[in-house]
């Protein structure tokens, strides 16, 4: 673990920012109990925060509390990473093909999104950050709020995973760029198939960089 440079963020959130990029960074097959001692010395923070994190943290599915253990982060496996990946497909493409009633605002929203994720290349963290909510901008368009929450239930997978896929392959960061920049297209054109083909391929490409296959 590496010490958190002070920020002006309030101690909870500090605590929560700092665990949330460590989780991310570790290995997807890697498994890990978290030490309240030692994450109140990486964070500069004090038992309390550190709590308040972690329960925050459990909310979103970072990680699990295991009685008389602590908090558990879970490994992936390429299972479950195809799982997720089929799941992003069933709800991606559904929430476009209502896509005439996506307002330009909207599409102009994910066209800021993949300028900031350019902006973001160096660090692969906030890229991925930046990807989650890219597509799940793409899902709530669609009005949807049950499938929107189910979606979002696979955020902290999906951050993981990411993070992995773009620090893993050479000139990943730079193929995720095209591949939204192909999905704003679609969508802007107003063409449901060509939108579920470029959504079809981005998710293709991203399992082939995380798994092989």
């Amino acid at each position: 673990m590496s010490q958190l440079t002070p920020s002006s963020q309030s101690a909870p959130e500090t605590a929560y920012n700092w665990l949330r990029s460590y989780i991310a960074s570790l290995p997807r097959d890697a498994e890990t109990f978290l030490n309240e001692a030692v994450l109140t010395k990486e964070t500069g923070t004090s038992r309390t925060p550190v709590r308040e994190a972690l329960l925050r943290l459990e909310a979103e599915g970072f990680i699990k509390r295991v009685p008389h253990k602590g908090a558990y982060v879970p490994p992936i496996s390429d299972a479950d990473v195809r799982a997720i990946l089929q799941a992003r497909s069933v709800v991606e493409k559904w929430a476009v093909s209502g896509l005439d009633d996506m307002v330009e605002g909207q599409i102009d929203a994910l066209q800021g999104l993949i300028d900031q994720q350019r902006d973001a290349q160096g660090d692969p963290a906030r890229f991925i950050e930046l990807d989650t909510e890219f597509h799940t901008l793409m899902v709530r368009a669609a009005g949807n709020p049950i499938l929107a929450d189910f979606y979002s239930s696979l955020r902290q997978r999906q951050l993981r995973i990411g993070v992995l896929a773009v620090t893993k392959g050479r000139g990943r960061a730079d193929q995720v760029l095209g591949e939204h920049q192909s999905i704003v297209d679609a969508l802007r054109a107003r063409n449901i198939e060509s939108t579920h083909q470029a959504i079809d391929s981005h998710l293709k490409s991203t399992r082939a960089a995380i798994v092989g296959y």
